[in-house]
């Protein structure tokens, strides 16, 4: 358990009063007084049913394993332009709240609660090392907030940090922090902010947390759901990622990652299917059980970023009570489409250590959403109006039934890149973001990068996910990059994608919302017709039937295509008036590896794209 010290500020500007953002206060938050929300951000003391904004929260997304709570100074806090050094740093703002407080009279919280309330761990002094609870002598705030009505930092912008912002009442703090509050609760940042102090720098920014300055595995910025999401998170929950690193498990689970069979035992849940974990599993809801399915891809190289697929059954909240369940802006936007109940999926790309010297490395954005819409080709359409979350003018999306590319493709929660000002590099600066999809001449303004029913894995829609199908459980391409290219597209990255024949069915939902699904290996008929593009595609021994590999079904076509999605962020190629950020697709057979077309079946290369049969493959 943990309690955080909450002090509510506002600025005086008496020097400059036409500086001030917000003279007159807010419905929410009077001028001269303390938020109507004061006593909505945290309960102040443990209960069985947590109603405080962020207690909640934390409650839910920890399974009850991570308490946070806190308490504020019963009074305002007031400071002068005139007395504070520079109102344009936050750090600074913190620091003249805490001074002013300090000058204010005795401690008192709205609660009143004591100083050694607020100590219940030891500061070491040190981040990422392990934590001893029990109080500090003299006793040290475990953590410090302040909150500023009409500050430079306005709203949704906020920071934390280890150390102290200065004595409050004859004692330091152990950790600090500090947000802008016009518009009402800052829940998405303070929450982001607060995650760092659980999982670590900005290095750990994913699933909609991330900025464009950041080195990452992907081209493309994430969005998605997960603790370190934040602006542009689609589903509001923790992630399943989250809750293995951070070690919340239901009580008396026995896997650290853990499903349960068709009968209801608890199984293990971490799956290396070509090792035989195989079969039928039930994910129950995974917001209120913790069930989550992780599969790690096979034939990845020593040398390269290791990746596995995880899959989490969302109930969302109509099913489950969890006001986190949805969608960002469902609630507030009816344009967006609301959650629906299924199963969500994503890749993860290393970030598998949890123990060693490296636990805190590694890049950002390596959680991926895997949508049940699929990956595909994007293309810039014309400026259109729209009216979805952000209304006005901007560059629309269009795609096609012919653009889908599962292997390499765009999908709708992550910020494609164009080379918008023709310099022949893609900038993080050139990143857009689907607000509005032209789809087959059809505009759709629903905002999909923040999420859509369309995401989920139902049975009423997609409900398989394997080598044959949009998306699918091959291993994907990285590029470590931001606006260079950082190992030239060398290893680590990944850059050749292997198909494994994993796949996973729904098979059905129960009344209850557990779902079940079917894990098998071997899976190689292509029963569809499929396009598949990346620069280079391996095939290995597959053990499908009768030794196939890969097995074109009757009357259906295997596509060799160049992906117009990029694959690289710099070095474009012209060919036919069409610029490529790729290579032509080659797919190797490697030795002994056995492909079938049955009849009618049709293998057919465009754009250059190659065949290689290794030896003994045919």
């Amino acid at each position: 358990m943990l309690r955080v010290l909450v002090i509510f500020a506002e600025i005086e500007y008496d020097q400059e009063p036409g500086a001030d953002p917000q003279p007159d206060g807010a419905e929410h938050w009077p001028k001269g007084e303390l938020p109507r929300w004061a006593d909505e951000l945290f309960d102040h003391q443990r209960s069985e049913r947590p109603a405080g904004h962020i207690t909640r929260y934390y409650h839910d997304m920890s399974l009850g394993n991570f308490i946070l709570l806190g308490d504020h100074l019963a009074h305002m806090v007031t400071i002068k332009q005139s007395e504070v050094r520079n109102l344009n740093s936050a750090v600074g703002l913190s620091s003249a709240v805490v001074a002013q407080a300090d000058r204010s009279g005795k401690f008192r919280t709205a609660h009143d609660l004591s100083v050694a309330d607020f100590d219940h761990w030891k500061d070491n002094g040190r981040a990422g090392l392990a934590k001893e609870e029990g109080p500090d002598t003299p006793h040290s705030y475990d953590h410090l907030m302040v909150i500023l009505r009409n500050s430079m930092l306005k709203h949704g912008s906020g920071s934390t940090d280890p150390g102290s912002p200065g004595e409050l009442f004859g004692h330091e703090s152990d950790t600090q922090s500090r947000f802008g509050a016009m518009w009402g609760i800052p829940r998405d940042i303070l929450l982001h902010e607060f995650n760092h102090m659980l999982f670590g720098g900005n290095n750990f920014h994913s699933m909609g947390g991330n900025a464009q300055r950041f080195q990452r595995y992907f081209i493309g910025m994430q969005g998605g759901w997960g603790m370190m999401g934040g602006a542009f998170s689609s589903l509001l929950t923790a992630n399943a990622w989250d809750r293995d690193r951070l070690g919340w498990r239901p009580v008396g689970a026995i896997h650290r990652i853990r499903v349960h069979d068709p009968e209801g035992n608890e199984v293990n849940g971490d799956l290396d299917v070509l090792a035989g974990d195989t079969g039928r599993f039930v994910l129950r809801d995974f917001v209120t059980s913790g069930d989550a399915l992780r599969i790690r891809l096979p034939f990845i190289p020593e040398d390269e970023f290791p990746q596995w697929i995880w899959l989490e059954n969302h109930q969302t909240e109509a099913r489950n009570g969890c006001p986190d369940d949805v969608f960002h802006f469902e609630v507030d936007f009816p344009c967006v489409v609301d959650a629906v109940p299924g199963i969500y999926a994503y890749l993860q790309v290393d970030r598998g250590n949890k123990t060693g010297r490296d636990i805190y490395g590694g890049q950002s954005d390596f959680l991926r959403p895997l949508v049940a819409s699929g990956h595909t080709d994007l293309h810039i359409d014309v400026e259109r109006e729209h009216q979805c979350i952000l209304p006005g003018t901007g560059v629309a999306l269009s795609r096609s039934r012919n653009d889908c590319n599962p292997l390499t493709g765009w999908q709708d929660q992550e910020m494609p890149r164009f080379d918008q000002d023709g310099d022949g590099q893609l900038s993080t600066k050139e990143s857009l973001m689907l607000d509005v999809e032209m789809r087959d001449g059809v505009m759709h303004d629903h905002a999909h990068f923040f999420g859509h029913a369309r995401h989920a894995f139902t049975l009423q829609g997609n409900a398989l996910l394997g080598m044959g199908t949009d998306p699918s459980t091959a291993s994907q391409m990285t590029l470590v990059c931001s606006d260079r290219d950082v190992f030239h597209r060398r290893r680590p990255n990944n850059r050749v994608v292997r198909p494994n024949g994993i796949s996973v069915e729904l098979l059905e939902q129960r009344l209850n919302g557990d779902i079940v699904v079917r894990v098998r290996r071997g899976d190689v008929r292509l029963e569809q017709d499929i396009r598949w593009c990346a620069d280079s595609i391996v095939l290995n021994d597959l053990q499908g039937p009768d030794g196939h590999s890969l097995v074109v079904a009757k009357g259906k076509r295997l596509l060799l295509d160049r992906s117009g999605t990029p694959t690289r962020i710099d070095s474009p190629d012209t060919v036919d008036g069409i610029t490529y950020w790729s290579d032509p697709t080659r797919l190797t057979l490697a030795p002994g590896v056995k492909m079938r077309l049955e009849d009618r079946a049709v293998l057919e290369l465009r754009a250059g794209s190659e065949l290689h049969l290794m030896p003994g493959s045919v």
